[in-house]
């Protein structure tokens, strides 16, 4: 069976990317978090949230994390949520959602703790900026695995190759 790896750029790539004009990499800290319907591929997502944030406070960032940490809470159970990524580049944090649908996002944007959460960014002034946007999947190709065994190409959906019936693994 198929081992997927975790493998970084290679030096020679990490070269060839800084050399590009605005190119930048930087070590970071990457938090994931997988909901109800973690199991689903990012092709399943009829919705995509995208947060930004920059802080010129400290004593704001730590009030946004104690507001944030509950709302994470909630995401774990919040239906259709299927996953999240956030990430600091440089003194920006950005936050990508996957969603089953732009109504589910909705729902739980217009929840009693959420709606409070944000109440109290506004009141608080706890970020220098602040980003928010969804969008809805304009399209989608699927997402296809290309087996190792051979040159077939298949449906993630699909337990094993189309070309040559091997097993294949699915990340989700």
């Amino acid at each position: 069976m198929t081992e997927l790896l975790t493998l970084p750029p290679t030096p020679e790539a990490i070269s060839a990317m800084v050399a590009i004009p605005k190119m930048q990499i930087t070590p970071t800290i990457l938090a994931t978090q997988q909901g109800p319907d973690g199991m689903l591929g990012p092709e399943s997502a009829g919705a995509i949230l995208v947060l930004q944030a920059t802080f010129a406070d400290a004593e704001g960032a730590e009030r946004f994390w104690a507001a944030a940490v509950p709302l994470m809470e909630l995401l774990a159970s919040a239906p259709g949520f299927i996953r999240r990524y956030s990430f600091p580049d440089g003194p920006v944090i950005t936050l990508i959602a996957l969603w089953r649908t732009s109504a589910d996002a909705k729902s739980f944007a217009d929840s009693p703790q959420h709606r409070a959460a944000v109440r109290d960014l506004y009141r608080q002034r706890w970020q220098y900026s602040h980003f928010s946007a969804l969008w809805e999947m304009a399209s989608n190709h699927g997402r296809v695995i290309f087996c190792t065994q051979c040159d077939g190409i298949t449906a993630a959906s699909e337990p094993v190759c189309g070309g040559c019936g091997a097993a294949l693994v699915d990340v989700y």
